[in-house]
């Protein structure tokens, strides 16, 4: 068996999953590349920073619906205590990992685990990115650009962008990681055969 890039893509039993995954990792980057040329005023030009501005906001109502198609997959495959099993006051998964990383080990996914609290604050994290980013959108075109509350909303969907920024590289790190490391166990597999 030749390992192949494709191989070491997650999700490999979950096309839809994988597909969504793809489809987010696509959307947030182009929407971390062109928020630095988008600009509120742009929404009435029909100049190239109109253009960027107005692709902006489609991907972002885009990701609405792919969080939510997300958050959907995960709370009916897995469960609500899965990956908030914290908001129960359930730290066991947590420390466990915490107990495995300690031994120098990488802790496997699993219920309340850190790899599922991270996977489930991010999918917040996400969905209220792109709600805030639609709710500026909404408060754009009905209060104006110098409401206070307009001004205030696009701040906080700033601020939250943070996070999103931070997990996507982070996670995007730990991915392309993950995938050296599966090649390599493949193809050292391959030569032992």
């Amino acid at each position: 068996m030749n390992p192949t890039l494709r191989d070491t893509l997650p999700h490999k039993e979950t096309p839809f999953l994988r597909i969504l995954h793809i489809l987010v990792a696509v959307l947030v980057l182009a929407q971390i590349i062109n928020s630095n040329f988008t600009e509120s005023e742009a929404l009435h030009e029909s100049g190239l920073n109109g253009i960027v501005t107005w692709v902006h906001v489609i991907s972002g109502f885009g990701l609405i619906f792919c969080g939510i198609a997300m958050m959907a997959w995960m709370l009916t495959q897995r469960g609500f205590k899965y990956y908030f099993a914290w908001l129960a006051l359930d730290f066991r998964g947590i420390v466990d990992d915490i107990r495995t990383l300690a031994q120098r080990q990488l802790p496997d996914a699993h219920a309340g685990g850190m790899a599922a609290t991270v996977q489930g604050l991010d999918v917040l994290a996400l969905l209220g990115v792109a709600l805030c980013g639609a709710a500026w959108f909404v408060l754009n075109a009905t209060l104006g650009p110098v409401s206070s509350v307009t001004e205030s909303v696009l701040d906080l969907h700033k601020f939250l962008t943070v996070f999103i920024e931070t997990y996507f590289w982070a996670h995007g790190f730990m991915g392309l990681v993950h995938m050296y490391l599966t090649l390599r166990a493949q193809r050292k597999y391959q030569y032992s055969e």
